[in-house]
């Protein structure tokens, strides 16, 4: 009878971090994996939340400069001290389509029509938020 062939060498290396990676790393990666989901699912329905009679409230410093229902087409510009920011309203949705910030963060938005994630320009101090018009509530709440 033949003495059993030990592997030994590379092979045997390898499946001794292939055991030991097991454990350490795919559970956790596992995890991270579930949990990117589970955000992505979840900022998914707040993007998208309907709201039933929508309108977006234009803020500037923090106050409202105005209101615009999302069922009428138009397109106007805000300006401040810092510079100006053009927003279209059409098809429901709301968007700032320029502005002469410098990361045009507020731009690459794109549009919005309902949920919690509004349109923020940081630099000109300006947030786009959809509000419900039907009970003058915001639609974050």
């Amino acid at each position: 009878m033949k003495a059993p062939v030990r592997n030994s060498g590379r092979g045997a290396l390898f499946l001794e971090l292939y055991n030991i990676m097991d454990k350490k790393i795919i559970i956790p990666t596992a995890a991270l994996v579930l949990l990117a989901g589970i955000l992505i699912t979840v900022w998914i329905f707040m993007k998208n939340a309907e709201v039933k009679d929508p309108a977006a409230e234009i803020r500037l410093n923090g106050r409202v400069i105005r209101t615009v229902p999302l069922s009428e087409d138009c397109e106007f510009t805000v300006e401040c001290e810092s510079g100006y920011n053009t927003v279209r309203v059409q098809n429901g949705e709301i968007s700032v389509v320029s502005a002469d910030c410098p990361d045009k963060v507020c731009v690459k938005t794109g549009a919005i029509s309902g949920g919690n994630v509004p349109i923020v320009c940081l630099p000109h101090r300006l947030e786009i938020v959809i509000i419900n018009l039907e009970n003058d509530t915001d639609a974050r709440t």
